[in-house]
């Protein structure tokens, strides 16, 4: 396979300039079946480092389990059992993972709270650890630094409980996060959502008696001051029941948005709208309607958001009437939404962003079973929102229908790769798969000097390492647009009669393994890799001698060499080499002596010359 791969980098580098190709949209490749076993997506998430973890539920023996397919070095790993040793059924996995392959899971067991811990560099995961009963709908997230946050549903309360850095077990917070008590909270479409800030403060959101609440979470601390993020209004629209919250934080704590979905009265009913709120501190800045709709119409039927570590983002919202809207958050301001697509079902977007502020959309088209994919190609230095791409579908149409019933999710990591998750099929032809948007290798660069020679069948060509993630990337050395080695590592040496002697020019291009390329800028490359000519002569008297040198550099077809660098004479009595073409030496003592006369060229390459010569006495 790596022979292939490297045939095909070759071809298109012989062809492409010095630049990039375009990134691209991939369509799903299979993680798991075909099966009738496979049952639901439950979570994403990658880390910023690019790995990640993909949880979902898959009958085993008969019986409903989770199931964890793990992601490390842009290959998503065989399945692994979350929740052994438990035999009854398990479902509603949430996951998060965290730089080095940190990967928490949450998932409920036979109505209780269970969580597990794989932490970087282990083997597997932990055995499950039991949080408590009555438990519904987890949420979890974990900060780069490995700390851990989960809130859950229990007889109708939102707990939550903490992992600190390099821990494996949680700890319950000593109280619920809701409001009352004795009402409802954090049940169904009111479910409790969790973000982790770099400091390891998070801030939780949950629907409760129609209103949406979000409260900061301080190790095993409660602020106690929640918010309520209702609106009794919008544009002289009564305010009612809100839902579908969901929260998002930056690297800095203090400021977190949330989305969710409000009802306001309009004519005889009502409309459910799409409001983004900014936590700043332990104030609420102005709501947002971010949807774009009007009165009269579909109404907003989910929503989410999603930020990177300095706040830049997207939040979207589905309509009942199958649109797919977004608005893109940039330099603190939410940008009214736009529409993407749909076709009449409620699509469930979801985004991304990158810290590169890269960003993508992604949506189900349960009409024709399909997943649809939209890139933002942003730019952190333009100071206007960028406008979304064009609509990719990322389903391949011969693995089935996409099952809307089963649930999908979205993530990225910090340079601008994403995955989506789905799936496909119908009866014993049902298989978990995951999309890509695989960015291209990062831009690299070669160093080499107009006026410096080479022997580049002894010295390795060296160039810098292209970022890439999801790797191993393949490099391939091309020499006047020929290639002349292929290699995963950042040097190579190139085999003797490859390249002739003289002026050149080369370049490498990096290739991943989508076979997507990026390319050095072409830099000359003067090739020397013949040895000078040198020899010298000898004249004693007694223990005197003089040893003058003479070299020069042999010339090519080409007629261009490196030229001598230098001549060095050594008299064979261990008192050194001396750089020098003519020298006289007095020995101190008798006997047969090896004078060594090396000429080195400006491209490193040697020639010795060598004579036995015998001093007699006086």
């Amino acid at each position: 396979m790596r022979c292939r791969l490297a045939l095909i980098v070759t071809s298109l580098a012989a062809l492409a300039p010095a630049g990039a190709a375009q990134a691209a949209f991939f369509q799903g490749d299979p993680i798991d079946g075909p099966s009738a076993d496979i049952q639901s997506v439950g979570d994403l998430d990658i880390a910023r480092d690019g790995t990640g973890a993909l949880a979902y539920v898959k009958r085993d023996g008969g019986v409903d389990h989770v199931f964890v397919s793990r992601l490390t070095g842009g290959v998503w790993q065989p399945p692994e059992r979350v929740d052994g040793g438990l035999d009854t059924p398990s479902g509603q996995p949430a996951v998060a993972a965290s730089d080095g392959g940190r990967v928490v899971v949450a998932f409920v067991n036979n109505a209780q709270m269970a969580v597990a811990v794989r932490p970087a560099g282990a083997a597997a995961f932990g055995a499950p650890q039991g949080l408590g009963g009555g438990a519904s709908s987890p949420s979890v997230d974990m900060s780069i630094n490995g700390v851990a946050y989960v809130t859950w549903t229990t007889d109708g309360n939102v707990a939550a409980a903490r992992l600190d850095r390099g821990a494996t077990t949680f700890t319950t917070l000593p109280m619920p996060l809701d409001i009352d008590p004795a009402a409802d909270a954090g049940v169904g479409a009111n479910r409790s959502h969790v973000a982790i800030a770099a400091d390891g403060t998070a801030v939780a959101v949950w629907g409760e008696g129609g209103h949406v609440y979000a409260r900061r979470l301080f190790g095993l601390n409660v602020s106690a001051a929640p918010q309520d993020l209702t609106l009794p209004d919008f544009d002289g629209h009564a305010g009612g029941a809100a839902d579908l919250p969901d929260v998002d934080i930056e690297d800095d704590s203090s400021f977190a948005w949330i989305s969710f979905r409000q009802r306001f009265a309009d004519g005889a009913g009502f409309t459910a709208r799409a409001i983004g709120r900014r936590l700043r501190g332990s104030r609420l800045e102005d709501p947002v309607v971010y949807d774009g709709l009007g009165w009269g119409g579909p109404g907003v039927d989910t929503t989410d958001v999603d930020l990177n570590g300095r706040g830049d983002g997207a939040l979207t919202a589905g309509t009942t009437g199958g649109g797919v809207l977004a608005g893109i958050l940039k330099d603190d301001k939410l940008n009214p939404g736009v529409g993407l697509g749909g076709n009449g079902v409620p699509a469930e977007p979801l985004a991304a962003i990158a810290e590169t502020t890269d960003r993508v959309v992604g949506w189900l088209g349960p009409a024709d079973g399909t997943v649809h994919g939209v890139f933002y190609d942003d730019k952190p230095n333009v100071r206007t929102p960028p406008a979304p791409g064009p609509d990719t579908i990322l389903t391949n149409p011969a693995l089935g229908p996409v099952d809307p019933a089963a649930g999908w999710d979205l993530a990225g990591d910090r340079t601008g790769d994403f995955a989506f998750a789905f799936i496909q099929g119908t009866g014993d032809q049902r298989r978990l798969v995951v999309a890509t948007y695989d960015r291209l290798p990062g831009a690299f660069s070669i160093s080499t000097s107009s006026r410096r020679w080479r022997n580049i069948t002894r010295n390795p060509l060296a160039w810098g390492s292209a970022l890439d993630l999801w790797g191993p990337l393949t490099y391939t050395v091309l020499v006047d647009g020929k290639a002349v080695a292929t290699t995963q590592n950042t040097k190579a040496v190139v085999p003797p009669g490859a390249v002739g002697e003289g002026l050149h020019n080369w370049r490498v291009v990096a290739a991943d393994r989508r076979g997507q390329t990026i390319t050095t800028v072409v830099k000359p490359l003067k090739v020397d890799t013949v040895a000078p000519a040198v020899g010298f002569s000898v004249k004693r008297r007694q223990r005197v001698t003089t040893v003058t040198a003479k070299a020069s550099d042999v010339l090519p077809p080409s007629g261009q060499a490196s030229g001598v660098g230098e001549v060095r004479i050594d008299f064979g009595d261990k008192t050194g080499s001396v750089p020098a073409t003519k020298m006289t030496h007095r020995y101190a003592h008798t006997g047969a002596f090896t004078i060594r006369v090396t000429a080195t060229d400006k491209a490193g390459n040697a020639a010795v010359a060598q004579r036995t010569i015998h001093i007699g006495g006086k």
